[in-house]
């Protein structure tokens, strides 16, 4: 699976940890426009709610200039992909949000990954 990751994305995984979050976002959530941190070669944004009432709950993509986008669309199983770089700014604008919004994150970090608990498999890193 991570070699199809790699060689569908260009990303480069060779030495890289797994980081799985699962989110579960309420009203009152929201991210500003941001590009994720150096650390992460590619986040998966895969949604997981199976209520009919989140089709506008996906992800806020945003230009260079931070400025609005696009939002991508919100169904089980789809997911929004990106290899992080200077101008790859996505987050989610405040609104309500019916129920529980339910995601997992899939990571691919590098060593410089701080928080050693986050990780799926701390001792064991993506290799060839």
């Amino acid at each position: 699976m991570v070699r199809a990751i790699e060689s569908f994305f260009d990303a480069d995984l060779d030495g890289t940890f797994l980081r799985l979050e699962y989110a579960q976002d309420l009203t009152g959530f929201w991210l500003e426009p941001h590009t994720d941190l150096g650390v992460k070669r590619i986040t998966l944004l895969i949604y997981i709610s199976d209520d009919p009432a989140h089709g506008d709950m996906g992800t806020d993509i945003y230009n260079a200039d931070k400025t609005h986008a696009k939002r991508s669309p919100f169904a089980p199983n789809m997911a929004m992909a990106f290899v992080p770089g200077d101008n790859t700014y996505h987050g989610f604008e405040k609104r309500e949000i019916p129920g529980v919004r339910k995601s997992l994150i899939l990571n691919y970090v590098t060593t410089e990954w701080r928080d050693r608990e986050q990780l799926c498999f701390p001792e064991e890193t993506v290799s060839r």
